[in-house]
């Protein structure tokens, strides 16, 4: 990283002193211009999803009812994480994922080896074992009890719902629920959590014990603004967001920004494009103001041309932030002289 960034700055030096011309900054962006984001492919949901008996899971306590010639009681028996209770006499049985009637026959063809007339009956005293997991960008992650019927958008809900950030007082959404999977018996299964919102039932599916919910953290929806501005910073990137109210978040521009030079730079991680646009035109109304993408990153040049101080003194809070794939990129971006496409 240090060799890079000193590369970087050679660069500037040597292009600082150039004019660069770079194609005006598109009105909307295009269906390809989210940040290192490729299209999603809708899950295509869940067709059976029947209600399943309750059965016993690793964790489960439960208490054995034995009648025979006298009726005895063998409670705290405890299913360990092989799936195995440890009966007095008969031993380790496997019963783990069974029905309470599966288990039950189980138990009793173990125990019939010392009483031929026995009947078992089980009582889950504690569902320890009944369980899901909600991990990732959500406001309370940890692990939730499975009640009879929860579904997915219930198993968020325990969670809190999507985290949330707060910008300038406005409250947004920190997670991408586009993103969440939703993992059982090490499958992911192909429902989206976005859609099970929605209230499609495909997709709202039961939540079944051991299943284990992944949502990530919403990280290429944020707009990064640089430059000759009142405060550097990342802010979330909203639906129409435009230029002009992203220069506002960061305070305007200061007494040296340039009202005609401010560069977008945009696009894939690897092959960022960047445009350029003049506020002064939108703000005269000679041009349409900017709407910005997501991942954008907007740089006010100083006035007459960006200065290798202002670059340098611009991104220097940023490069251990890694906010973008292009963030080292920037000052190179900024400064070269490259023609328009």
């Amino acid at each position: 990283m240090a060799r890079h960034f000193s590369l970087t700055a050679c660069a500037i030096v040597a292009l600082s002193a150039c004019t660069p011309s770079f194609p005006r900054a598109p009105t909307l962006p295009s269906e390809r211009d989210a940040f290192g984001q490729a299209q999603s492919v809708v899950p295509s949901g869940i067709d059976d999803d029947a209600p399943s008996a309750l059965s016993l899971e690793p964790g489960d306590v439960i208490t054995l009812v034995l009648q025979s010639a006298e009726r005895e009681e063998q409670p705290n028996l405890v299913v360990d994480e092989r799936g195995v209770v440890h009966v007095p006499l008969a031993g380790d049985v496997e019963v783990g994922g069974m029905p309470l009637t599966q288990a039950e026959q189980r138990l009793e063809t173990a125990l019939r080896q010392y009483d031929r007339t026995v009947r078992v009956s089980i009582l889950l005293a504690d569902a320890r074992g009944h369980v899901a997991t909600v991990i990732g960008a959500v406001q309370e992650p940890g692990r939730f009890a499975v009640t009879p019927g929860m579904r997915l958008t219930d198993l968020l809900a325990e969670a809190g719902g999507p985290a949330r950030n707060e910008e300038e007082n406005v409250g947004f959404s920190g997670a991408d629920l586009g993103g969440a999977r939703l993992v059982r018996r090490g499958e992911t299964m192909p429902v989206s959590v976005t859609l099970a919102l929605n209230g499609d039932p495909r997709h709202n599916v039961r939540v079944r014990p051991g299943d284990v919910l992944y949502v990530p953290a919403d990280l290429q929806r944020l707009v990064t603004v640089l430059g000759q501005v009142t405060t550097s910073q990342v802010m979330p990137h909203r639906p129409g967001m435009r230029i002009t109210q992203s220069l506002a978040l960061a305070g305007g521009l200061t007494r040296d920004g340039n009202w005609g030079d401010v560069r977008v730079i945009r696009g894939d991680s690897e092959h960022p494009r960047v445009y350029q646009a003049s506020v002064a035109d939108i703000v005269d109304g000679r041009a349409p103001d900017v709407v910005l993408a997501p991942g954008d990153i907007v740089y006010v040049a100083s006035a007459g041309h960006a200065d290798l101080r202002d670059v340098m003194t611009s991104i220097s809070a940023f490069l251990s932030l890694a906010t973008t794939g292009a963030i080292v990129a920037i000052p190179t971006l900024i400064t070269s002289s490259a023609a328009a496409p």
